[in-house]
């Protein structure tokens, strides 16, 4: 059902509006209840589950951390509602969580070592083919600092030379040290529906010079190329980036500016200037 910028806030009167409810079956097939899948899913009833989704944790509102239950409403059937407005899907669609699918970003930039340009680590989603960070949903339990190093390595990593594998995860190890959190909170995605949306969080980390020049990089897990990408609006690939990708990597770029983590000294991003 498409929705119209006007329509878009709950807050705008549509007493029509009646969207499609559709969850798809690979989410339905690895419900956690069954004893086959992978287990990474909710329960189709929510009615059961209320309790707990309650007690999950949002970013939803300015990145503070809050209860679900303390930060959105939920609808007469029981379902969470998505805190930013109407999509034209109801359901979970292609998320396997009700309400908040937390995910984690890196955004690894570095400057050429030749032309002083900025570029960021990007991968080729294999799913839709656009380009994307190599990020992806935290595990249940799981750090998000941990999850953002094992999607970097496991999107951008997958190199078969032992001895290059190695020096990767070497320069991983230094990489990985240090980083800035940027942003924590909802995001726009192609995935979201009026009961499933996805939050974020995502760290910058600024390769040194040793580390930026010879960094090597491989396609793997969900990706199907992988590139250091010219951060630059007159390059195509960068302005069409996947979901709010560009948005998150324009707060990395002038957040690291102010922290003094980008020289001056070296070529500004085209159209950041």
């Amino acid at each position: 059902m498409k929705v119209s910028d006007g329509h878009c806030r709950w807050s705008a009167p549509w007493p029509e509006y009646d969207p499609e409810a559709w969850t798809h079956d690979i989410v339905l097939k690895n419900n956690r209840q069954l004893s086959t899948g992978g287990k990474w899913a909710d329960p189709d009833d929510v009615v059961e589950m209320r309790a707990e989704l309650e007690a999950r944790i949002t970013f939803c509102r300015g990145g503070e951390e809050r209860r679900l239950g303390d930060a959105i409403e939920f609808d007469a059937t029981g379902r969470p509602v998505n805190p930013v407005g109407r999509t034209g899907l109801a359901g979970r669609g292609l998320l396997g969580k009700w309400g908040p699918n937390h995910a984690a970003d890196p955004i690894v930039t570095r400057f050429h070592p030749e032309t002083g340009v900025l570029q960021v680590v990007a991968i080729q989603r294999k799913d839709t083919l656009q380009w994307a960070l190599p990020g992806g949903m935290v595990d249940p339990g799981e750090a998000v600092s941990l999850t953002v190093r094992r999607e970097f390595e496991e999107e951008a990593g997958e190199i078969e030379d032992q001895r290059e594998k190695e020096s990767f995860i070497n320069m991983c190890d230094e990489l990985f040290k240090n980083g800035s959190q940027v942003y924590r909170g909802y995001v726009d995605d192609p995935r979201i529906t009026d009961n499933a949306w996805i939050e974020t969080t995502a760290f910058h980390f600024h390769c040194p010079r040793e580390v930026g020049d010879k960094l090597p990089l491989a396609a793997g897990d969900d990706a199907g190329k992988v590139m250091w990408l010219d951060v630059s609006m007159a390059n195509e690939t960068y302005r069409e980036l996947y979901g709010a990708h560009r948005a998150l990597i324009d707060e990395a770029i002038w957040g690291g500016w102010a922290r003094g983590e980008l020289s001056c000294g070296m070529v500004a991003p085209v159209g950041h200037s």
